[in-house]
């Protein structure tokens, strides 16, 4: 990190400095001047349907194609250069710095960023970039192209921008509901096939079992069914007076029995408060069971997963600790949606925890994670709902 000494920018990753608008205007004239952009090849730049941006040195847009003025709903062009694209985008990381865009620890993991920087390094490169806007918490998927161009022997850096975040859900829901729906279902044939070879004497045995898997079956189906609807803004949500210490209970219970947890063990913190507030079951038993879920993957065989909840001046909270630490570079990217440490084609379940909290339950989502304490997951709900 760069010493933070008088009239300089603190940075965490990129350089921070900036060209003022006048030198941007001159930049943006020639650009639009140079042979490279005739008549013919604007014409080119606008109809392409992805977003065209050309960036100077410092990163800042000089140049952009009528869709991406469309896309940011500006009145001009003009209203759009020297600014930098996380800021253009209301990246919720982009104003944490005084330097702006590309200047904060997290946008070392950002595609976007380090794309433009190779770009302007004189590479070419192709990466991917997750968003979450600041004002909507919307979560955008952005695939990036650079390369570097020169006019007038000074480097630019022409980016070009998809918005891929249809395709990278539409992959995550697909691999996620076959690799959980058959797993269940194929457990549920398995047992129907040893009840059939074995005789009537075994069904009380397996009755239980197969219930049990029948409503996994269900349940993963309403899952995957309410993150679609959450994510089009859809979900309808119902409030209702409930009690904390049943909504800790029943979330233990559900996942007691489940793989997750063999020779792994779930405890409500003895120091939790039972609490009446109003909110809904169904997504406040999704957003914690999912908490515990990935707690549980988190720890080794004979580990403990806490869970509890507690009041706080006008707010409830629930959280769920386990003893793993969690990585920095994992860190900087939780919550974003298709991130995962499972694989690809998992990593919805930290970002349906923030869309139901914060869109749907009108709370919000912590975590802070320790070498030394382990991490905790916590979800703050207002004690006070206002429907």
């Amino acid at each position: 990190m760069k010493e933070n000494h008088k009239d300089e920018i603190q940075t965490d990753f990129a350089p921070p400095e900036r060209l003022p608008m006048d030198i941007i205007q001159k930049q943006a004239d020639r650009f639009i001047q140079n042979d490279l952009t005739s008549p013919a090849m604007h014409t080119v730049m606008n109809t392409i349907p992805d977003f065209l941006l050309v960036l100077n040195i410092k990163r800042q847009v000089i140049f952009c194609n009528e869709r991406f003025v469309n896309l940011l709903a500006a009145d001009s062009k003009n209203d759009i250069y020297s600014y930098r694209p996380g800021e253009l985008l209301n990246c919720i990381h982009a104003n944490k710095n005084k330097g702006g865009c590309g200047t904060t620890r997290f946008c070392r993991k950002c595609g976007a960023v380090n794309a433009i920087i190779n770009g302007l390094s004189g590479k070419s490169d192709v990466q991917e970039c997750r968003i979450i806007q600041k004002n909507t918490g919307n979560a955008m998927v952005f695939r990036v192209w650079t390369s570097p161009i020169e006019i007038d022997n000074e480097i630019f850096c022409i980016m070009v921008v998809a918005d891929i975040a249809h395709e990278k859900r539409r992959r995550a829901l697909e691999r996620i509901f076959f690799h959980d729906i058959l797993n269940t279902a194929s457990s549920l044939n398995g047992c129907i096939e040893v009840i059939k070879d074995s005789g009537p004497e075994l069904y009380p045995e397996f009755s239980d079992l197969i219930e049990k898997l029948s409503n996994k079956i269900i349940e993963e189906i309403n899952a995957q069914r309410e993150l679609s609807a959450a994510e089009n803004n859809e979900l309808t949500v119902e409030y209702k007076e409930h009690i904390s210490s049943l909504i800790l209970d029943e979330s233990k219970g559900s996942y007691s029995a489940n793989p997750v947890a063999k020779n792994r063990y779930i405890n409500i913190d003895p120091s939790s408060t039972n609490i009446k507030f109003k909110t809904d079951r169904i997504l406040i038993g999704r957003v914690i069971s999912n908490m515990i879920k990935n707690a549980l993957e988190a720890i080794p065989e004979n580990d403990t997963v806490t869970i509890g909840c507690k009041q706080e001046d006008k707010e409830i909270f629930f959280w769920v600790h386990n003893q793993t630490f969690i990585p920095e570079d994992i860190q900087l990217q939780i919550f974003q949606r298709s991130f995962s440490t499972k694989g690809a084609g998992r990593g919805l379940g930290t970002h349906s925890i923030k869309l139901l909290t914060e869109r749907y339950l009108k709370g919000k989502v912590t975590f802070d994670s320790k070498e030394s304490s382990g991490t905790i997951f916590k979800i703050y709900l207002p004690l006070d709902l206002k429907t």
